[in-house]
């Protein structure tokens, strides 16, 4: 990887990582920090960074990093559903049509996206709150389009029955 390769990925990547670490919690500060971190340790594991995915590479780290933040201060990472997202979601989910959502159903959303698989939620987000096509995901994840797709089909699915269950309990 040249410095201009790195420098093309900065300012290609920069705003993506940082704006997930923001949607699955991170403060601004602390995002910063982690994105800026993240291309520290690619520059100074040039050498030795032999992926074919260098992007993906920085998301994970990023992601690692933010997760052993959580760690450290002994909190758990907290999703921010923003209304794009509840439209976007419930748009791809059967029956949406029929559900209404409302400001007042945001945070009971918030809670059932917690409750899912940290995979599951990422996805969610990188799908419906970033509008990332399955392509686009693949590439960030370095993972085949197949297991995104099948990923956000699970993950809608539980998310769906989760949100059954929800207004079964009303």
């Amino acid at each position: 990887m040249t410095v201009q390769t790195l420098e093309e990925l900065y300012e290609s990547k920069f705003h993506l990582i940082y704006g997930y670490l923001l949607k699955i919690g991170c403060t601004r500060e602390d995002a910063e920090d982690i994105v800026q971190n993240t291309f520290y340790k690619a520059i100074s594991n040039m050498i030795h960074l032999e992926t074919e995915n260098p992007s993906a590479w920085l998301f994970k780290v990023a992601i690692n990093n933010y997760y052993d933040l959580c760690r450290k201060q002994k909190r758990h990472p907290k999703v921010e559903v923003k209304d794009g997202f509840i439209e976007n979601l419930f748009a791809s989910v059967e029956d949406g049509e029929q559900v209404i959502i409302n400001k007042e159903n945001r945070a009971e959303i918030q809670e059932i996206v917690e409750q899912l698989k940290p995979v599951q939620a990422n996805m969610l987000l990188l799908k419906y709150e970033m509008d990332l096509s399955y392509e686009q995901i693949a590439n960030l994840l370095n993972i085949k389009v197949d297991t995104v797709r099948m990923t956000l089909y699970r993950a809608r699915n539980q998310f769906k029955k989760k949100w059954s269950e929800s207004r079964e309990r009303r």
